[in-house]
């Protein structure tokens, strides 16, 4: 009987080990997986992608509270997992929260539950695919969430612009893509200041540049990094990672967000022509 608690131990550890396995493996670097190229020689990362993951619900390491189910977190820098918040910024990160916790859209804090358009990175790992067409000049990104896009122009080093169009074009940023390696590379910058990171509150200023990467590490799976700078908000650059996972049996069905609202008879506390971007 002495031997039973070893024997009980080691497969507690095994099966602990495998439990978090999944989570450690979206968050490695990526192997020397050697991808398809496009007519133009770019690195193929074309395809309908989707994040089957909990970063919607919080990029840290969390327990499970109202609203969140407890998960692993995706930020790999800093090291400890934290997002490198400024001091006086951790009450609006909570109070942003404390906001999520009502049923009715229009007094929620969390701009998604007005069907305000998610931002990015949210965007990539809200739940919903989305499909990545690549040609010489541009790489065009197509979500099903309300069936958004946003057009990366390639190898422009020309400042990003400013546009004419005020907040209602920022919601996504302004951008420019470049290839490096395998990796299509996209800076983003001139946003708004009203997106969040995901449904626990942790949100950015008007400050904010993002540099997203995307990596294919095997035929069906994209690795996905973006590394936030905002300094009116965070002490330092940080940047989370996790895979995209190829969605072969069907492609984007038809979700549109605001439209549910009206059939709830919910008004929108912006004006509609957000809808445009």
């Amino acid at each position: 009987m002495r031997f039973i608690a070893p024997a009980l131990l080691a497969l507690a550890t095994a099966v602990t080990a495998a439990s978090f396995a999944p989570a450690l493996a979206a968050q490695a670097p990526a192997q020397a997986y050697v991808p398809a190229r496009t007519p133009d020689g770019y690195p193929n990362v074309e395809g309908v992608w989707r994040a089957w993951n909990l970063a919607k619900f919080d990029l840290e390491d969390h327990g499970a509270r109202p609203g969140i189910p407890a998960g692993r977190g995706f930020v790999v820098d800093p090291p400890d997992g934290r997002i490198p918040y400024r001091p006086e910024m951790l009450a609006r990160r909570q109070k942003n929260y404390e906001g999520t916790l009502t049923p009715d859209p229009l007094a929620n804090t969390d701009p998604l539950a007005k069907c305000y358009m998610p931002g990015v990175p949210r965007l990539t790992y809200l739940g919903w695919p989305f499909q990545i067409i690549q040609d010489q000049r541009d790489v065009n990104f197509t979500y099903e969430w309300s069936h958004k896009k946003r057009i990366v122009p390639i190898g422009d080093t020309s400042p990003l612009p400013d546009p004419d169009g005020g907040l209602n074009l920022r919601w996504n940023g302004m951008a420019r893509g470049r290839y490096d390696g395998n990796s299509l590379v996209v800076t983003l910058g001139n946003f708004n200041g009203y997106t969040w990171f995901d449904m626990a509150g942790n949100f950015h200023s008007d400050a904010l540049t993002v540099v997203e990467r995307y990596t294919p590490v095997g035929p069906d799976t994209l690795q996905y990094e973006a590394t936030m700078t905002d300094p009116k908000v965070f002490t330092r650059p940080w940047t989370i990672r996790m895979v995209l996972q190829r969605q072969k049996e069907v492609g984007l069905l038809d979700y549109e967000c605001t439209a549910m609202l009206d059939d709830l008879g919910i008004g929108h506390t912006f004006p509609r022509d957000f809808d445009v971007q």
